[in-house]
């Protein structure tokens, strides 16, 4: 996620700019996880928006750890896959960014 935001610097010439679209982008997100409040009191269009959060998972499989319970593969997959996803498309086109911007 960093790294998608992070590509947002090249496009912009002012940090101040950055640190507020990076806010924008961070802190949604960060409140639409069940990292402060439980999942199971929220009405049904917020836990929809919530459980689409990858994060959601993330945070609920580090409460089992936590806890001593355990976590299924199966659970926890589709979100690494999906933060490697993100991860290597937001480095490619940093880095295709980064050559065009080194020719020019």
């Amino acid at each position: 996620m960093y790294t998608l935001i992070s590509l947002l610097l090249f496009f912009l010439t002012n940090e101040v700019i950055y640190e507020t679209i990076m806010n924008a982008i961070v802190l949604p997100i960060f409140f639409l996880s069940p990292a402060l409040f439980p999942l199971e009191s929220l009405p049904g269009g917020l836990a929809v928006a919530i459980n689409l959060n990858p994060f959601t998972h993330i945070i609920n499989a580090l409460r089992s750890l936590i806890f001593g319970k355990t976590i299924l593969l199966g659970d926890i997959m589709p979100v690494v896959a999906l933060l490697a996803v993100m991860c290597c498309g937001s480095f490619g086109l940093a880095m295709w960014r980064l050559k065009k911007e080194m020719t020019h």
